[in-house]
């Protein structure tokens, strides 16, 4: 008999700030929503968007909420959670929720010019040092792995 398997990647962007707190215990937990796009249909026509609430705990929790932001595009690698809760009007409601593991900012934060230490020796470095490459859509070369 297989086992079971929970695993969920998304890529989206931030809706809002995340906001960070803190349980009884003090352990810290980020919460946020992202929007992820997805295509209707085989022919790429019009895009849909599935809205996801994340949270994300412990020391990720409070990197997540230094370094998060409205708009900013993030991979999320989680577990699926699903809750049952009666809202303020007793009524049962069901939440899916992505409970995060990991995350990693896919775009640069934004006024710090690109990020990163490598970025900035890239940019200073003369443009002869780096190598040129050319798509040549034509060619029937193999890709070398």
């Amino acid at each position: 008999m297989a086992g079971t398997y929970n695993h969920i990647v998304l890529v989206g962007r931030l809706v809002a700030d995340p906001e960070l707190r803190q349980t009884q215990q003090g352990i810290p937990v980020t919460s946020f929503r992202i929007a992820v796009d997805r295509q209707r249909g085989r022919d790429g026509g019009e895009k849909q968007t599935d809205f996801f609430g994340v949270s994300i705990w412990r020391q990720r929790a409070e990197r997540a909420a230094e370094f998060l932001q409205k708009g900013r595009l993030v991979l999320i690698s989680g577990r699926c959670q699903i809750r049952e809760y009666t809202d303020k009007e007793n009524n049962r409601r069901t939440a899916v929720e992505v409970v995060a593991d990991d995350f990693q900012m896919l775009d640069s934060r934004p006024g710090m010019g690109g990020g990163g230490a490598a970025q900035e020796r890239a940019a200073a470095a003369p443009s002869s040092e780096l190598p040129e490459y050319k798509y040549d859509a034509e060619s029937e070369e193999e890709v070398p792995f």
